[in-house]
């Protein structure tokens, strides 16, 4: 269960209503202010009260009028008005589901916290973006955020900022399997919500804190964990920290083999996740009630929960929501790119400025070269300028390439998931009907088929996470590319009982790849593997990547009965989608073998 966000605010709240007609005034007036200020209130209630899309429906109107009153000698409390509303606003999407819209709120939420100098809204600003870019499965820049936010609030006093920055890079690091460093930060943070009583936030830190130690499988700790969090999540009146309390006691529980507890504790956090219409957890609630009946010998019932948990989590899986959500990542980073280049530009004035006031105060004869060397350097400007403009030219070109192959390697990765997991969920539908009638039959037949529902299912989860990693501009090196293609020809020959050698490597980790190099070089690999294990009755295979300074270079060999290499291309399709995916990339493929006497595939192609 993903840890969930613990910065609702914790102010007194006056609840008051906003008329649409009275948003639209452009004058700065008293009733304009005391409007604005319960408005703000009134909002505070209803994201504790969990009415998001209320919150959501009102935040323009509220924009509209804190607009309309500019500002003037009150800069320091309008600039506090127009943080509360990004931050109320942020919130609301984020428990609505709607991550990159909250994303979008709390960009704007740093800006104005920039615009003021204000160091814990800056860092409180990274800390809210990396639990957004978490739920998008961004953890690159999950991490980068919230280390940011961690670095910045570790200069201030101690408060639930910091605490807050501090379990968001403990979740981050159970994402990235580092569960050391990340139970002593979830302890700092729980501490500090102990000094500050927090007491909601407090048992949302202590439900991550069970989460991590349940991925160790320390169940026993988990449950200490669990008994201090659920009189507080109770308390808190949180409808989600109450769900998700629920599924972990049920997940604890069945860690330490009390299955009837857990069914009941699970049973909750069913309804709960139902109500709050939470596909993902739904999924996993109804994971742990599948492993449950097929211990109790309820294989009918544990075969629907499977597959209602593998319906909940592909509903879950929007591919709409992943295009906007690279979408906002690219306008972030644009973002990024701007605000640097625009200091850049400010410094350079300032430098100039210094040096206009330093000539003035020279000779005759100084000012005399001040006159020879301003015209010198206006040449100088022009050239410069003229540079600048083909060098935008040129880069406007390049990104123009890039989106153009960027609008490929999107088109490719949807045809791949309807070709890969459609069919292998259509297995799970024919496999899931033939179970229903051996249930009637034949009790080991069914056993027998729910294993290959499992294993189909694997294999579709298999298939997700290999398109995931294409389509991540994170993954776009050769240490990823040698780490993942490691990765797939193990999980292709671990189980197989064929022998093998592997060999994996690269010069140097940070060298750049293509996303085209990177997908097309693992799907060779793929196909060769899935070759000599299907048709070739290998005793002993070798794969060699080897990722150099501009090429990469794969080689698979296996000892099998070989085949004839003409006429395998005129019988099926594999030969000849490896030699489209080797053009692809303007590389090379060589295929070398014989009857009987084994089989070389050699691909060479260059990294970008």
């Amino acid at each position: 269960m993903k840890a969930l966000l613990s910065f609702l605010v914790a102010a007194q709240i006056c609840v008051a209503s906003a008329r649409p007609n009275e948003v639209s005034r452009p004058q700065n007036t008293l009733a304009d202010t005391v409007l604005v200020d319960n408005m703000l209130d009134s909002m505070k209630h209803w994201v504790r009260a969990g009415q998001h899309a209320t919150v959501i429906a009102e935040v323009p109107k509220l924009r509209r009028l804190i607009a309309s009153m500019g500002s003037g000698k009150n800069d320091a409390r309008h600039d506090q008005r127009e943080l509360q509303a990004s931050k109320l606003e942020g919130i609301a999407h984020y428990y609505a589901g709607e991550y990159p819209s909250a994303l979008r709120a709390f960009q704007e939420f740093q800006r104005v916290a920039e615009r003021i100098g204000n160091p814990e809204h800056i860092g409180a600003a990274h800390s809210y973006q990396s639990y957004q870019y978490r739920e998008m499965n961004e953890v690159a820049h999950a991490l980068t955020s919230i280390q940011r936010a961690v670095d910045i609030l570790r200069t201030l006093p101690p408060g639930d900022d910091l605490a807050n920055a501090l379990s968001g890079l403990a979740s981050v690091q159970c994402d990235r399997d580092e569960f050391n460093p990340a139970i002593v930060n979830f302890r700092e943070a729980i501490a500090i919500y102990g000094r500050t009583g927090n007491d909601m936030n407090r048992g949302s830190s202590l439900l991550s804190l069970a989460d991590a130690f349940m991925q160790i499988e320390a169940f026993d700790s988990a449950a200490t964990c669990l008994t201090k969090a659920i009189p507080l999540v109770d308390a808190s009146g949180n409808t989600q920290l109450i769900m998700a309390a629920h599924a972990q006691q049920g997940r604890a529980l069945h860690g330490l083999k009390r299955y009837a507890e857990a069914e009941k504790e699970l049973a909750i956090a069913e309804k709960l996740a139902t109500e709050l219409e939470s596909d993902e957890a739904l999924g996993r609630v109804h994971d742990i009630q599948a492993l449950i009946a097929a211990r109790n010998d309820e294989p009918l019932k544990a075969l629907k929960l499977l597959l209602a948990g593998r319906n909940a989590l592909i509903r879950d899986l929007d591919l709409a929501k992943v295009s906007e959500i690279t979408e906002v990542r690219l306008k972030a980073e644009h973002e990024e790119e701007q605000r640097i280049a625009a200091d850049a530009l400010a410094d350079e004035q300032q430098r100039k400025r210094n040096f206009f006031i330093a000539a003035a105060s020279a000779s005759i004869i100084a000012l005399l070269m001040l006159i020879l060397l301003l015209t010198t350097r206006r040449n100088a400007a022009r050239m410069r300028q003229k540079n600048e403009e083909i060098i935008r030219a040129q880069a406007q070109l390049v990104e123009a390439e890039k989106q153009r192959e960027n609008e490929q390697v999107r088109t490719r990765i949807a045809r791949d998931i309807h070709d890969d997991i459609g069919s292998g969920l259509t297995k799970i539908t024919l496999l899931g009907n033939e179970a229903k009638r051996c249930a009637q039959e034949h009790s080991d037949d069914l056993r027998a088929t729910l294993d290959r529902i499992i294993g189909h299912s694997r294999e579709v989860s298999a298939a997700l996470s290999d398109i995931v990693w294409t389509v991540d501009p994170a993954h776009d090196t050769t240490q990823e590319l040698v780490s993942h293609a490691r990765s797939v020809a193990q999980r292709l020959l671990g189980g197989s009982g064929t022998a093998s050698e592997l060999r994996f490597e690269h010069i140097d980790p940070a060298l750049p790849v293509a996303p085209g190099v990177k997908h097309h070089v693992v799907m060779v690999m793929k196909e060769a593997i899935n070759n000599a294990l299907k048709y070739a009755e290998a005793k002993h295979i070798t794969v060699h990547l080897e990722a150099g300074a501009h090429r990469v270079k794969l080689v698979v060999t296996d000892d099998g009965n070989g085949f004839d290499p003409a006429a395998s291309e005129r019988k099926g399709n594999g030969l000849r989608n490896m030699q489209a995916r080797a053009d692809a990339i303007g590389g090379s493929l060589t295929i070398e073998s014989a009857t009987r006497q084994g089989c070389h595939v050699k691909l060479e192609g260059p990294l970008v």
